[in-house]
């Protein structure tokens, strides 16, 4: 991407002025907060008084999205739908303060010590009643220092972050109070290059988006394909053979598998035996085939673990199924191992792990006969369970599958793999994306940049 820069050098310092926030661009100012902003008042509800139904008038801005959902540092109500609003039978205080566009949301507390003043601007409420709630702050421009698609940034210069660690309290939870933010020191480009840098850091948050776009457009046309080829409701030319629905006792064995907690789990290269907990299938490992290589987040066993004599190592072309989920559609989930080589790896808690017995199936289609959307409706007919549902492997062995020959296995397996590899190389790119935002933005931010204006 080009922008128009010109890079100054900081090692002599000429040109910069040394604040306590750091060394900062001669014409730059470190105001307070509070000659900046004022404070607007925030309310404070739980997650039970919330909802996503369109029917329901107040917006509220909780802290924990703008931690975890909110990926953009503008938070536009025309592209997000993610926003809760209050449940109708919440009564709001009589001088409750609505925000509008431009206005700036902190988090005051984070689990992360990174997320400590993590911040949002709003634009494009137009009239919709937005408020900010619990565990935050509010803030609006008192006097027209800062402009609007920048006041975010403030809080991500390098130099407001490495300074609001220092106000931050707690151990397991870290927050920022009120008090001393007022007091905060932030650091102000004059209103040109505030301009002009907030222009070129969104020209950057559009090109992930789109990116973003990208990927789930990819997605979509994967998941419908998929749909048809697994129901065989699309076939390839010359596949007319009708297909099987053996039970899963026919076609795979069952392999041991073990109970370890997350305590007693690690990731240091240490130790050599890797272990397949079924959270990490549900919440992880993204795509059916479960790349030894190329997957960097499979815990190990604490080395102070002693096996049974029975376990039994997996290898590739095993599956692994999650047994357990807190969610309903997830019941079955399953991945399959490559590249697993001379690795030693277990399969863990609420999993089953099968191994072809019969060569009735071929590597990198067997994750996919639980994707199946014929299977996975008949799965969750034999699942129990309220908050957590389950399936047992009585039931699981007696299951019937669906089964093409293993040619239209090794066709429909290439075909979705081919989608995998370029959904993977839409994310690389849009990692690589953020990156170099994230970097360009460090140095805009603290003026080791200067742009033109």
């Amino acid at each position: 991407m080009s922008n128009t820069l010109t890079k100054d050098k900081t090692s002599t310092k000429e040109g910069y002025k040394k604040t306590k926030l750091g060394w900062i661009p001669e014409g730059w100012e470190t105001p307070e907060i509070s000659d900046v902003f004022n404070f607007l008042r925030t309310s404070s509800f739980s997650r039970n008084q919330l909802n996503y139904k369109e029917e329901s008038e107040i917006y509220y801005i909780h802290y924990g999205d703008i931690h975890a959902t909110y990926k953009t540092p503008i938070l536009d109500f025309e592209k997000i739908q993610t926003v809760p609003r209050l449940n109708d039978d919440v009564t709001l205080p009589a001088n409750v303060d609505y925000l509008k566009d431009g206005d700036v949301i902190i988090a005051d507390a984070s689990e992360d010590y990174e997320g400590i003043g993590t911040a949002i601007e709003l634009q494009n409420t137009n009239k919709k009643k937005v408020i900010s709630g619990l565990h935050t702050f509010a803030l609006r421009d008192r006097e027209g220092k800062t402009v609007q698609g920048f006041r975010t940034y403030i809080f991500k210069n390098p130099l407001v972050k490495k300074a609001l660690k220092t106000i931050a309290t707690g151990s397991k939870v870290f927050g920022i109070s009120k008090s001393n933010v007022q007091n905060f020191k932030i650091v102000l480009p004059p209103l040109p290059e505030q301009h002009k840098i907030a222009q070129i850091l969104s020209t950057w948050d559009k090109a992930i988006a789109l990116q973003e776009q990208l990927i789930t457009q990819k997605q979509a046309l994967k998941k419908g394909l998929m749909q048809d080829l697994l129901t065989g409701k699309k076939r390839f030319p010359g596949f007319e053979e009708e297909w099987s629905t053996p039970i899963i006792n026919e076609v795979f064995n069952f392999i041991k598998t073990t109970s370890f907690s997350r305590a007693q789990l690690n990731y240091s290269d240490k130790n050599q035996i890797y272990y397949i907990h079924y959270g990490d299938i549900h919440s992880k490992y993204k795509k059916p085939i479960l790349d030894l290589e190329e997957t960097q987040e499979i815990p190990k066993l604490n080395s102070d673990i002693k096996l049974p004599n029975s376990i039994q190592y997996l290898k590739n072309g095993d599956v692994i199924i999650a047994d357990a989920s807190e969610d309903y559609n997830g019941v079955g989930k399953a991945i399959e191992l490559q590249n697993v080589n001379e690795k030693k790896v277990i399969s863990g808690l609420h999993t089953f792990a099968l191994r072809d017995k019969k060569d009735l199936t071929t590597s990198g289609f067997r994750a996919y006969i639980f994707k199946n959307p014929l299977v996975k409706k008949a799965l969750k007919t034999i699942a129990t369970g309220s908050k957590v549902y389950g399936i047992s492997k009585g039931n699981v062995q007696k299951f019937q599958i669906v089964l093409p020959s293993i040619e239209e296995q090794k066709k429909i397996a290439s075909v979705l793999s081919n989608f995998d590899t370029e959904i993977e190389k839409l994310i690389t790119h849009k990692e690589s994306l953020i990156q170099q935002k994230q970097g360009l933005m460090q140095q805009l931010l603290s003026g080791e940049k200067r742009v033109k204006i």
